[in-house]
């Protein structure tokens, strides 16, 4: 059995990997391997939450964008470079009950530009 590693340790180890350039499925391969032997798999959500903030500190955001229809290549650039950083890795998402606009979650922040969001909010000052 493997030693036990702190999930920030794991999490920086697999974000060093992925900014050097080695191959994301042989790294998560490994990882994967990793939680079974240690039987940790339960932590795997939390896991790629801390992945994904290590990235962040490295220049490389990871950011789950959802949206009512699909973005054109255009609106994803624009997402992009809104978002900023050296790298951005959109995970995209479509949601019809958005009805429109997108909603950009990235580690510690959200933007909701959503229909949805914003009829709740006019609803709840009617109130």
């Amino acid at each position: 059995m493997a030693a036990r590693l702190s999930r920030r340790k794991i999490a920086a180890h697999v974000a060093d990997s992925l900014v050097s350039g080695k191959k994301p499925g042989d790294v998560m391969r490994t990882v994967a391997a990793y939680l079974v032997d240690t039987r940790r798999t339960r932590e795997l959500e939390l896991l790629v939450r801390d992945i994904e903030t290590a990235l962040s500190e490295r220049g490389v955001t990871v950011a789950d964008v959802a949206s009512a229809h699909p973005l054109s290549a255009t609106l994803k650039t624009e997402v992009a470079k809104m978002i900023g950083g050296k790298s951005v890795q959109l995970r995209e998402t479509i949601d019809p009950t958005l009805l429109g606009g997108i909603r950009i979650d990235i580690p510690g922040k959200r933007f909701d530009g959503t229909v949805r969001r914003k009829l709740t909010a006019l609803r709840a000052k009617q109130l």
